[in-house]
C-alpha cells in the first residue's frame, strides 16, 4: 500500500499546521531577463551605473570589483532592466560543477546596478517573501531541479532558459510561515555575516604585522628590553637541504596505491584545501609507491612548487611527495619562523615566470631564494606572535563552519 507524502518540512515552526501548497515559480515571482548591453558602450572607469555580469555573482556572492563594468549613461528603455531592493539574481549560464553557474543573490538596497545578459532575476509579488525564497534557490531540491534544465554548450559551458525555470514547481507554506522562516534564517545569516567579517580583519591584520615584522619595521626586544641582534641573510639552501620530490611511473598504474595504507600521497589539491597542517589526503601509497617517492615524516614541512607554487605545509601524518613539492631536510633555523616567511613571500616566486604561462620552481631556484635571519630567540618570538593570530583565526574559521553546516542543515529540514 503506497504511503501518503507528507507534504510538511521536518522542522516548523509551532503555531502553523497543513501541508505547503505546490505552486509554479511563475506564480510567486516575476522572472526576468538581462539586457545584452553593448560591449562598446562598457567601460571600466567607475560610474554611476554598474552593470552586473556573470563574473559578479561568483560563488553566490556580489562582488561588485570582480571584474567590474560600468556604463556612462542609460536611456528610458534601459531602465527596466535596473535591479530593485529585494531582487534575486540568479545566473544562467556558467560550468557545469562549478561556483558559476545556479548561484542565487538577494539583493539588499542596490544602487544603480543594471541586469546584463545570462543574468535572471527573480521578484516576488506581495503574496510571498523574498528571502524565504531566496533561500529555498539555495536548497538541494532547488538546485537539482535548476541543473536538470541545464542545455550543454561549447566544452563545459551550461545554459538554463528563463522560460523553463518559470515552469518548476515548488512547495510553499502561508505568507506568515514564510516571514517566520525568513526571520529566522536572516539572524542565521546575520551571524554568519559577523563571523565572516571578523575572519577577514584578522587575516588584514596578520598580512600587516607580517609586512612590518620581516621589513624589520617592527622589532622585539630580548626579557631584559634589550635590542636583539643584527639580522643576517642566508640562501634557504645554506640552512637546509632542499630535497624535491619524486613520482612513482606510470602514475596511472593502481599498483602504487593502497587505500589500507597509513602513507599519504600528497597531491596539490589535498595542499589547496588545508591550511597551516596536512591532515589528510585523497590518495595513499602501497609499499612499492612509496619505495619510488619520497618518503617525508611527521612534523616536516613541505612547499608545493608547480600549479599553486610556494604554499608552505606541514605533514601531521607521514606521506609521500612527488616531484611537485621540496621538503626542507635538515633545517637549522626555527621551522616556525621559517613557515612564516614563506608564507609571506608566497606570491614573489611567481617573478620566475612569463606572463600567463604556468610558473615551475625547482630545488636549484628555492635553494638560491634569500632568506631575512633574525637571531634564533628573535624568530621564536615573530614566530609565537604570528601562531597566536593564526589560532584566533582557526577559532572563527571553526565557528564560521559551524554556522555555514547549521544553516546548511537548517535548509534541507526546513523546506519541502
Amino acid at each position: 500500500m503506497k504511503v501518503k507524502e507528507q507534504n510538511v518540512p521536518v522542522l516548523r515552526f509551532p503555531g502553523f499546521e497543513g501541508e505547503w501548497g505546490k505552486n509554479k515559480l511563475e506564480n510567486i515571482a516575476d522572472l526576468i531577463g538581462g539586457y545584452a548591453f553593448p560591449s562598446l558602450r562598457m567601460t571600466r572607469i567607475k560610474s554611476c551605473f554598474q552593470v552586473i555580469k556573470m563574473s559578479n555573482l561568483y560563488g553566490g556572492i556580489l562582488d561588485l570589483e570582480r571584474n567590474a563594468s560600468y556604463l556612462e549613461t542609460i536611456n528610458s528603455s534601459e531602465e527596466k532592466f535596473r535591479i530593485r531592493d529585494k531582487d534575486i539574481l540568479l545566473s544562467l549560464t556558467g560550468t557545469v560543477g562549478k561556483r558559476d553557474f545556479g548561484y542565487t543573490v538577494l539583493i539588499v538596497q542596490p544602487h544603480n546596478l543594471y541586469l546584463n545578459q545570462r543574468v535572471g532575476l527573480l521578484r516576488v509579488n506581495q503574496e510571498s517573501n523574498a528571502t524565504f525564497l531566496s533561500s529555498l534557490t539555495k536548497t538541494d531540491k532547488f538546485q537539482k531541479k535548476f541543473h536538470a534544465l541545464a542545455i550543454g554548450g561549447t566544452g563545459n559551458q551550461a545554459n538554463v532558459s528563463l522560460v523553463d525555470c518559470r515552469k518548476l514547481f515548488f512547495r510553499f507554506p502561508s505568507l506568515p510561515e514564510q516571514q517566520k522562516i525568513a526571520s529566522f534564517l536572516t539572524a542565521v545569516d546575520s551571524k554568519i555575516e559577523q563571523l565572516s567579517k571578523k575572519k577577514a580583519l584578522l587575516e588584514q591584520y596578520k598580512k600587516g604585522m607580517m609586512q612590518k615584522l620581516f621589513s624589520q619595521e617592527l622589532r622585539f626586544k630580548d626579557e631584559q628590553g634589550n635590542e636583539f641582534p643584527d639580522w643576517e641573510e642566508k640562501r634557504l639552501g645554506e640552512i637546509c637541504e632542499v630535497k624535491r620530490g619524486a613520482s612513482p611511473r606510470p602514475i596511472s598504474s593502481p599498483k602504487w596505491f593502497d587505500n589500507d595504507s597509513e602513507i599519504g600521497w600528497v597531491r596539490i589539491s589535498d595542499v589547496t584545501k588545508s591550511t597551516k597542517y596536512l591532515k589528510k589526503t585523497t590518495q595513499y601509497l602501497s609499499n612499492e609507491g612509496i619505495k619510488k617517492s619520497r618518503l617525508v615524516t611527521k612534523g616536516n614541512m613541505i612547499m608545493s612548487i608547480c600549479a599553486t607554487i610556494g604554499k608552505p605545509i606541514y605533514t601531521d601524518f607521514d606521506v609521500c611527495i612527488h616531484d611537485g613539492f621540496v621538503v626542507f631536510d635538515g633545517l637549522t633555523a626555527k621551522k616556525e619562523y621559517l613557515f612564516y616567511h614563506l608564507e609571506f613571500i608566497q606570491k614573489r616566486w611567481y617573478r620566475y615566470g612569463q606572463p600567463g604561462t604556468q610558473v615551475n620552481l625547482n630545488s636549484k631556484i628555492v635553494s638560491n631564494e634569500i632568506m631575512p635571519l633574525p637571531c634564533s630567540e628573535e624568530q621564536r618570538k615573530i614566530a609565537s606572535f604570528l601562531s597566536s593570530i593564526d589560532k584566533k583565526i582557526n577559532l572563527i574559521s571553526t565557528e564560521l563552519n559551524h554556522a555555514q553546516s547549521f544553516k546548511k542543515s537548517l535548509l534541507q529540514q526546513m523546506f519541502i
